[in-house]
């Protein structure tokens, strides 16, 4: 999947809206960041997903595993998990934003669309 893949994903899903965030193009539902793109030197071609924390130490927890993370992530707190698109399985990729709209959604939408789903 590319960005524009993931930005279709994303925003056929209720009260999400196509921005940004520091510069980078990203995705919010109610205001608040699902995904956004991440090209920077410790993190090139990559998208950021929100997740649990538990979520995000299981995930970069294998070396070997596609999903990553970096100190500056860290350092603030930020329950993201970095990925390179490319290397991941789109239908695995499709579930991990679903689960990171589901995560960042106002709980009245989310129940609303899972009710309709």
């Amino acid at each position: 999947m590319d960005w524009d893949a993931i930005v279709a994903h994303l925003t056929q899903l209720p009260d999400t809206e196509l921005t940004t965030t520091w510069g980078n193009p990203a995705v919010k539902t109610g205001g608040k960041l699902v995904a956004w793109w991440r090209d920077a030197p410790d993190s090139p071609g990559s998208v950021a997903v929100k997740v649990a924390p538990e979520e995000l130490e299981a995930l970069v927890a294998d070396d070997t595993s596609p999903f990553f993370t970096i100190e500056h992530f860290r350092k603030f707190g930020t329950n993201a998990v970095l990925v390179r698109p490319e290397e991941v399985a789109p239908e695995e990729l499709r579930e991990l934003l679903t689960e990171a709209w589901r995560l960042m959604a106002k709980v009245r939408v989310r129940k609303a669309w899972e009710a309709e789903s």
